[in-house]
């Protein structure tokens, strides 16, 4: 995170050795900014798209709360559904954890209709997808707004 911060101090160094006005200056990095938070909002609506849509393609099971598996990147749940392990896709919870999971309890749980994959989606999950697909509308309509009033602006 340093060396951003100094890099960024050299390149305004740079550009007001050079005879940028601080404006310009301020108006680029601010440009920046906001492309790379324009960014950030489409990507984060896209994933959320591509994960309602992937639940289409799911079929209603229940299944048995295992263990929360924290081998991978993060930690996540793993359920137990006719004998085959299957984990969820989405972070296991960490605030509440006793309260949420409990072990051998029967869950429902969305599963996907070809055999091959083996993940799964719970009510926490699901709650999750909900609520950044909510968010992921309105990250949208504040980039149509923005576009909108920049346009205007032009």
């Amino acid at each position: 995170m340093l060396e951003v911060v100094f890099t960024v101090i050299v390149i305004i160094a740079l550009l007001l050795f050079f005879g940028i006005a601080p404006e310009t200056i301020f108006l680029i990095f601010a440009t920046v900014i906001l492309g790379l938070v324009a960014i950030a909002m489409l990507l984060f609506a896209l994933f959320f798209l591509v994960t309602d849509i992937s639940l289409l393609f799911c079929k209603k099971v229940k299944g048995k709360f295992v263990r929360v598996d924290d081998t991978d990147r993060f930690d996540h749940a793993v359920y137990n559904v006719d004998n085959q392990e299957y984990s969820c896709l989405f972070p296991a919870e960490s605030f509440g954890r006793q309260r949420i999971y409990h072990e051998n309890q029967q869950y429902s749980l969305l599963i996907p209709r070809n055999p091959a994959h083996r993940s799964a989606y719970d009510k926490h999950s699901l709650f999750t997808i909900a609520i950044g697909s909510v968010f992921s509308v309105i990250f949208i309509g504040m980039l149509i707004g923005a576009a909108i009033f920049l346009r205007a602006g032009l």
